[in-house]
């Protein structure tokens, strides 16, 4: 099954349009590579982004982050294609069905601006247009060759993670913006406590710290919680300020997230905020003292909320946000503290269909201010699915309207209910795509290779996490599994989409490991395709699981490789 496709041939043609139900020819799927490729050569995102399908999941070599949308896949290659990169087919394996194609195994980039060569494993997932015949790129995940990643761990301890923040403070205390500004890397976010506005370069940060520095400040840490990982630790909690100029005092939280640049750990990361329940109402003295909601006008906002989820358009719920509110999202670990970026994590959000109502909770007012924390269930149109969260509300006035300031919303896990479903119809459903996973995990649990390899076609592929050797037949995907499972491991879904054609289904996202043994925790990206098999049972003729990109791992240990991930259990 094995291709080298440097060199370009009739093969880098569309497959014929006219072919329609008719399965393309290998040599026509290890083609469309040689199309995509062409269209990186252009080293212009808009030609390489209409490669996709306009629903298309990218899962990319060097980012965490899925791209759903033409939007984030563009946004991806205006940054890749500037390292001007080629690349070449070492291994493929291709398999075919009506309508669609499916090319996965080894390439290799050799990068023009540098010179470098890299290699990556990949997955193509290709269909066919109903309307023009073109084939396009549904899926595409591409992730580091795992016994390549090399280690490179600089070692740190919780005493030294706090003595950053000293470096910082005295950096401050110099009140000269340039100096403090040096302290950060040099693709570092800052988020900081009076702005909206993200400074994610050095020259906006520096601009930052010009005006923030007049103010003489001195702080000190009065809460702290460090976690290491394998070239980068963070400290979070609660900090005061002293302002020398004023002689005011000011409590914050913060996160700091460190690296080690240029022979030094630095801040790659600064999330500093008011605390919440000290934010000060907007409006006059007056406006304030009558302006007190009761309980059920507090109820009431989260009706508005819950009717602006069931409008389906993102804007309408990002309307019900004031200007500068923070959202803290179930299913990321990004905060949203504009706009844009609640707009954003809504997309995705609605497409559930979701409808909340509060299970339990308190209420809690004053002059311009109310809040409400407790727990809310969510159904979910799309699925039938239902999810318990906690959730906290707080509320303030903005142009005379009562709008959500902070918006906190945590999952529980264990309280996630799944709608199964009676249908006996062979046609997948979402649903039935997740009782498959289900399937999947479950025979992990069983700790026996044999019943996970059951769940995989006779003619399957899986590309491992942690192994480069492609298993594409039984006895090695059992191999795999004979090792894997001593870690007993348990998985669940972090973020997924799914899709389903006439004869095929995919998932693909971010799941979590819990290993048994130890009860250390792992996140990986993922990409399952289900077929039918000769017994007409649905079955996995590929899985791609992949290391998130973004982490830092230590070389050379399955799976418990894997440091703690950044909003995980203290390590």
């Amino acid at each position: 099954k094995n291709k080298n496709s440097d060199n370009k041939s009739d093969a880098n043609k569309e497959p014929s349009a006219s072919k329609i139900d008719e399965q393309p020819s290998k040599e026509e799927v290890q083609g469309l590579f040689l199309l995509w490729n062409d269209a990186l050569a252009t080293l212009d995102s808009d030609v390489v982004t209409r490669r996709y399908a306009k629903d298309a999941v990218l899962l990319p070599t060097v980012s965490d982050l899925p791209r759903k949308d033409h939007a984030s896949i563009k946004s991806y290659f205006d940054v890749f294609l500037q390292n001007k990169p080629q690349g070449k087919i070492v291994e493929s394996f291709v398999t075919m069905g009506s309508n669609w194609a499916q090319d996965s195994g080894i390439y290799e980039f050799t990068m023009n601006s540098t010179g470098q060569t890299v290699k990556a494993r990949y997955t193509f997932f290709y269909i066919r247009d109903s309307d023009t015949g073109e084939w396009k790129i549904l899926h595409h995940h591409s992730s580091q060759m795992p016994e390549e990643i090399v280690s490179t761990e600089k070692n740190i301890d919780e005493t030294q993670v706090r003595k950053l923040f000293h470096l910082w403070n005295d950096a401050l205390a110099t009140g000269d913006a340039k100096v403090v500004a040096s302290r950060y890397t040099a693709d570092a976010v800052l988020l900081p406590t009076v702005s909206d506005e993200p400074r994610d370069t050095t020259k906006k940060i520096q601009a930052y710290f010009t005006d923030f520095c007049k103010l003489e400040p001195q702080g000190e840490i009065l809460e702290s919680h460090v976690q290491i990982g394998s070239n980068w630790c963070k400290d979070s909690g609660i900090y005061e300020f002293t302002m020398g100029a004023t002689g005011a005092k000011v409590k914050a939280r913060y996160t700091f997230l460190y690296t080690f640049e240029d022979g030094q750990w630095k801040i790659a990361h600064h999330h500093s905020s008011q605390m919440p329940e000290e934010i000060q109402p907007k409006g006059t003295r007056a406006e304030l003292e009558n302006n007190v909601l009761s309980s059920k006008e507090i109820r009431a906002l989260f009706d508005l909320w819950n009717n602006a989820l069931a409008t389906g358009e993102p804007s309408n719920v990002a309307a019900r946000y004031t200007q500068d509110a923070i959202l803290l999202p179930t299913i990321s670990d990004i905060p949203r503290s504009d706009k844009d970026s609640i707009t954003s994590y809504f997309v995705d959000f609605l497409k559930n269909r979701p409808q909340g109502m509060i299970t339990s909770g308190v209420t809690l007012s004053g002059p311009g201010w109310a809040k409400d924390a407790g727990v809310y269930e969510f159904t979910m149109g799309a699925t039938g699915q239902k999810v318990l969260a906690r959730y906290s509300f707080i509320y303030g006035l903005e142009d005379g309207e009562w709008k959500i300031s902070h918006h906190h919303s945590s999952m529980m896990p264990e309280a996630m209910l799944a709608s199964k479903s009676t249908s006996s119809s062979d046609k997948l459903s979402e649903e039935k795509v997740l009782d498959l996973f289900d399937e999947w995990n479950n025979a992990l649990a069983t700790e026996d290779p044999k019943e996970v390899a059951a769940c995989y076609a006779k003619d399957a592929i899986f590309l491992p996490a942690t192994s480069d050797t492609p298993r594409n037949t039984n006895d090695l995907i059992v191999d795999y599994y004979t090792d894997f499972l001593e870690n007993k491991p348990q998985a669940v879904f972090k973020d997924g989409k799914i899709t389903i054609g006439n004869d095929w289904a995919e998932n693909a996202g971010v799941y979590e490991f819990t290993m048994g043994t130890d009860g250390s925790k792992a996140t990986y990206r993922y990409s399952f395709v289900y077929v039918k098999d000769d017994d007409d049972q649905w079955k996995i003729a590929h899985h791609h699981s992949s290391l998130m990109p973004e982490g830092t791992l230590k070389a050379g240990e399955q799976f418990k490789a894997i440091e703690k991930v950044l909003f995980g259990d203290k390590k």
